[in-house]
């Protein structure tokens, strides 16, 4: 969970950063986004490339005690990040924008508790120790 995670954060940091400068960029080649707009695009991209390619790149490793809880954590935290990328193109009916406000009015907790285990993770993380079969 720990680096996948913290690379969606550092996305999230990139798109920040580069989303205004790359859209008209991407634009000019001739890609057209009506909705949701192509800004939203190239920020809900910049967001989740990094984890992406960490997740392609880095070796597998499962954790079965917690892979449920860090699938929750990783999906919270992409789901909050990009949210206001995509809320443009989201069209809720009104029980789901009762539930969608409440979740926003924590984004930052979620962000940040998100943020925090993933550290935590990365700190605490132990390699698995493995053993060879064929020793006696």
């Amino acid at each position: 969970m720990g680096v996948p995670t913290l690379a969606l954060a550092a996305g999230a940091v990139l798109a920040k950063l580069w989303t205004d400068s790359l859209t008209p960029l991407i634009a000019s080649t001739g890609v057209i986004i009506v909705r949701p707009p192509l800004s939203s695009m190239v920020a809900i991209a910049l967001t989740l490339i990094p984890a992406f390619i960490l997740m392609i790149r880095a070796p597998r490793v499962t954790h079965h005690h917690h892979s449920w809880f860090t699938s929750v954590v990783f999906a919270m935290l992409a789901a909050m990040l990009t949210y206001g990328a995509f809320a443009n193109a989201v069209i809720l009916d009104s029980a789901s924008t009762q539930y969608v406000t409440q979740l926003l009015a924590y984004d930052k907790y979620i962000i940040t508790t998100g943020i925090v285990l993933a550290l935590l993770d990365v700190v605490f993380y132990k390699k698995p120790v493995i053993r060879d079969r064929h020793k006696k």
